[in-house]
């Protein structure tokens, strides 16, 4: 009997929304709150014994052929056939409700995949006590599998930890992910996550809103917008001063009112904030990942934030119980084990590498105040 226990942390996506999917980037950022995964593989069991925390009682996989309705055992029974391991014990414990979007589905199918080959490749080097990056690839094909449309930019985010920029390329039916990881540094000083919806489907949610964004023609504004909101939010975690706070906002500000209107916008949130004083000026707010009624941030100060706080609190909603971290996945136990969160080789320079090199070379107009 072998086993191991796989941490995989929540995450939060603070920009990038769809962009990502038509070759934009993606900025997220991981939470203290997260997801356990065991693994006990058996050799002599021809089968796995499943139990989440969810479940009244454990579920079983059998073969690797029998299709799955629940979305841990396709997980187990994919991870199972990839790796030759047909038979023990897994299971879960989450810390991450599903109906906040804060990447309950991308650390389940990471967290077991990452067990499942950690084990295997025990098995050949007893010594490497490194998760295997071969978990990232295999959790976005499940993902794939499961919703359609997948960037893979949360199970990457949730393998390395920390502020993640991020995006992709696709081609000859090749997934080929590009990440940077930036220091966190005052990131929560102007940025609370609120939750208290009842969610958003990501595979339906995905379909619907794509097909409005081709059919508005709204694509290209999009992608202007996300990508201005990626930088302003790297730049202000970095420097945050009233100048890059106040880009920080008009540009959180501009994405919202690009979303205004689509089948699942948020509209009562949107109302009741909409009276709050200082709203788009001393600070904003934005809906997170597919949207709906995930979890929302609020951009700005706190001082100025206390209004809008009480506002949501009013309609049930409530500051997530979670900061954010710099750490991703990792082993729990005696190992201590952490991810490989070496960048992968690049072609060209990413994105925030251009934005950094042009920001110390050419500062702006406000070059004084927005430095430093």
């Amino acid at each position: 009997m072998k086993k191991v226990q796989v941490h995989i942390p929540g995450k939060v996506m603070l920009a990038g929304e769809y962009a990502v999917l038509k070759g934009g980037h993606s900025l997220a950022v991981t939470l203290t709150r997260g997801m356990t995964v065991t693994v006990e593989w058996d050799p002599t069991a021809a089968s796995w014994e499943i139990q989440s925390d969810l479940w009244p009682s454990p579920k079983h996989v059998v073969d690797d052929h029998t299709p799955q309705s629940e979305m841990l055992c396709r997980a187990v029974q994919f991870a199972a056939k990839k790796t030759g391991m047909h038979g023990g014990k897994v299971s879960v414990t989450s810390e991450i409700d599903v109906e906040h979007g804060i990447g309950s589905s991308a650390a389940l199918r990471l967290g077991v995949c990452a067990a499942f080959f950690y084990l295997q490749k025990q098995e050949t080097s007893p010594k490497n006590d490194i998760l295997p990056r071969d978990s990232i690839y295999s959790a976005w094909q499940l993902q794939t599998e499961g919703q359609g449309l997948a960037s893979g930019y949360d199970v990457v985010t949730q393998y390395v930890g920390g502020l993640v920029e991020f995006n992709f390329q696709y081609s000859d039916n090749k997934w080929t992910p590009h990440w940077f990881k930036h220091q966190l540094e005052s990131l929560g000083q102007f940025v609370q996550v609120f939750v208290g919806g009842s969610g958003a489907p990501t595979a339906q949610t995905l379909q619907t809103m794509t097909s409005w964004l081709d059919s508005g023609g709204r694509l290209e504004r999009l992608i202007d917008l996300s990508e201005n909101l990626v930088d302003a939010f790297i730049i202000a975690s970095q420097w945050p001063n009233p100048v890059n706070l106040k880009n920080l906002v008009r540009a959180c500000s501009a994405s919202r009112a690009l979303f205004w209107g689509n089948p699942h916008f948020p509209s009562n949130i949107a109302s009741a904030l909409s009276t709050v004083p200082g709203i788009d000026d001393r600070w904003s707010w934005k809906t997170t990942g597919a949207g709906g009624e995930d979890a929302i941030l609020l951009v700005g100060r706190a001082a100025d934030l206390e209004s809008a706080k009480a506002k949501l609190a009013s309609i049930g909603w409530h500051r997530l119980d979670a900061v954010f971290s710099e750490s991703g996945a990792k082993i729990l136990g005696p190992l201590a084990a952490i991810s490989e969160i070496d960048e992968p080789q690049r072609s060209h320079p990413t994105k925030s590498t251009k934005l950094m090199a042009k920001t110390q070379e050419k500062p702006g107009k406000n070059s004084s105040k927005e430095q430093p």
